[in-house]
């Protein structure tokens, strides 16, 4: 399953999620805001149109929108296994967390969107 990827590679897809999340913000709890589902996550999450992107659990777990592979395979053409380890890179280097597992949810996640939204605590 582990493949070398090529920095030409890597630096594409960091070009490629700069566009993706264009709009979005980074949200997480705070002892004082907790979020009522998934205490000592990191959204992110657009606002404005309250699309989610990813959750990264506090254990690791890392969550992604399965649009967002689509559209990586539209302009990449590689398995989800590249993207699983180049997303995973991505958030490590952006988030400054570890990742442990990848995951992508079976359905909608509106409530637990709307609970990051109301008490989640924007990162700059």
């Amino acid at each position: 399953m582990s493949k070398d990827l090529k920095p030409a590679l890597i630096r594409a897809f960091y070009g490629f999620m700069e566009m993706e999340t264009e709009g979005y913000e980074m949200y997480m709890d705070t002892p004082e805001n907790r979020f009522r589902y998934t205490h000592g996550s990191i959204w992110i999450v657009n606002p404005n149109t309250k699309e989610w992107f990813i959750e990264l659990k506090k254990s690791g777990e890392l969550w992604y929108y399965n649009g967002v592979y689509y559209n990586f395979l539209m302009w990449f053409k590689e398995e989800r296994s590249v993207f699983e380890q180049l997303i995973t890179m991505w958030v490590e280097d952006v988030l400054k967390r570890g990742v442990s597992t990848t995951h992508t949810p079976l359905s909608f996640w509106d409530e637990r969107v709307e609970d990051v939204l109301k008490r989640g605590i924007k990162l700059q």
